[in-house]
């Protein structure tokens, strides 16, 4: 087989701050109206927090939940509009969000920030919800993220300035705790403060205003977290669900095969798990489609794997990963997309990948067909193989080892029907909440 390893690999050593300011950006791909808005309301909840001097473990506790606060309205975003998440069944999403980050146990601990995060203050009736106390942090966040949803960048930034204040002001005690008014109504006659929305680089601004220790994630670390990732875009779509740790376990298993090292192996299956991240820019409408996609939705579906590799790259210490996982839909013939990348230049973690999202896809059920038997998987990688798009090396190996690899695949995917079945019963209760609301106008 013709391995193309590329450059020399070896461990790596990643920034959590930056994989977190990382899938902050992919959740916003959900709705073009969320540019930016985890970061905006992460920005804005910090510099309250700033001014109430917040104990350093609640206010870094405060800061992961907000760059994260609506991950739980992956399944429903597409129903809502921006200004609706706060109107519409808040708290299901939030309790989504909840379900989510505690499947992830560094995440836990901030886990019930999210879920309280839309609770009113009415009057100090919110210090509790449903019996539970609610953080501090999450009131903080309430008001963050109402005034990153009253924010237009389209309109000049001094324009609105005043209207926000007196929202905020005049919500005081019913909507929002006094003294976080308070904060928030002092930071913001600083113009900097919304000069900084518009202007400075959110990501470089939330650096300056993180406490967070300097965490760096080995692989074994990155690896887990990219299984927290592969966990929230599997939950994009019902169609899909476990798409994602199939891949990952498949692209492991074949680079094991194909004799990478256990090192390369590690960071194969993280692009696996990372490989699909831009999807979550592609509506479900597209996704879950019975039928054969226009044009103009099949563009929207090529722009995954750029979305991807934007995402990625700006992550310091796992640009070959990034590589690898952007890579899956190129071809050795180089009419792949969306780089159409010659074959020299597709190195052979960007192949397995390759080889093992399209075996993955085709064992599964989709809308518009059943899952494929062993010998019509075979047929279309011959037809590949023919077309040259695929690596015929590896492409043996799966043939060789099919029995070993479809088990690893399916066992894998059982196991994320796992951590994923509380979140798809309670999302369904919030898409049918909004869809009945819809209905009866």
């Amino acid at each position: 087989m013709k391995q193309n390893t590329g450059k020399a690999t070896g461990p790596v050593s990643v920034s959590l701050f930056g994989m977190m300011t990382s899938l902050s950006a992919a959740l916003d791909l959900i709705n073009p109206a969320l540019n930016d808005h985890h970061k905006l309301t992460c920005y804005i909840a910090c510099s309250i927090a700033g001014e109430l001097d917040m104990p350093e473990n609640e206010y870094n506790d405060m800061f992961m939940a907000a760059v994260l606060h609506d991950i739980g309205a992956i399944a429903v975003a597409d129903r809502l509009k921006l200004l609706e998440y706060e109107e519409k069944s808040p708290h299901l999403h939030a309790e989504l969000g909840k379900i989510l980050v505690s499947g992830f146990p560094p995440f836990a601990g901030f886990a019930p920030i999210i879920q309280f995060h839309h609770v009113d203050w009415n009057d100090g009736e919110g210090q509790q919800f449903q019996g539970i106390d609610v953080p501090e942090a999450s009131h903080i966040i309430h008001l963050a993220d109402r005034v990153a949803v009253l924010i237009d960048k389209s309109k000049p930034v001094f324009s609105q300035v005043e209207e926000i204040r007196q929202i905020i002001s005049d919500s005081e005690g019913s909507r929002f705790v006094p003294a976080f008014v308070e904060a928030f109504m002092t930071v913001s006659r600083k113009e900097a403060f919304w000069l900084d929305m518009y202007f400075a680089p959110l990501d470089k601004k939330l650096n300056d205003l993180s406490r967070l220790p300097e965490i760096k994630l080995d692989l074994d670390d990155l690896a887990e977290l990219s299984r927290f990732f592969a966990i929230i875009i599997d939950t994009r779509s019902s169609f899909t669900a476990f798409h994602t740790s199939g891949v990952a376990a498949c692209s492991r298993e074949l680079a094991e095969l194909c004799g990478m090292s256990p090192t390369d192996c590690q960071k194969v299956l993280i692009a696996g798990y990372l490989h699909d991240l831009g999807k979550l820019a592609v509506p479900n409408e597209i996704l879950e489609k019975n039928g054969k996609l226009n044009l103009e939705e099949w563009r929207v579906i090529q722009a995954h794997t750029y979305h991807t590799q934007r995402i990625l790259e700006s992550i310091e210490g796992i640009e070959e990963i990034a590589d690898w996982a952007s890579h899956h839909h190129e071809s050795l013939s180089g009419d792949g997309y969306p780089f159409r990348l010659a074959e020299e230049e597709l190195p052979l973690g960007s192949r397995i990948v390759m080889v093992a999202d399209i075996f993955t896809a085709l064992t599964e059920d989709r809308p518009y067909r059943k899952g494929m038997k062993r010998d019509e998987i075979e047929k279309i990688f011959e037809e590949l193989l023919a077309g040259n798009k695929v690596d015929a090396g590896i492409v043996n190996i799966l043939h060789t080892n099919y029995a070993r690899v479809d088990r690893v695949c399916k066992e894998a995917q059982s196991k994320s029907s796992v951590n994923v079945s509380e979140f798809w019963e309670k999302s369904q209760q919030s898409v049918e909440l909004i869809d009945s609301e819809a209905a009866t106008g």
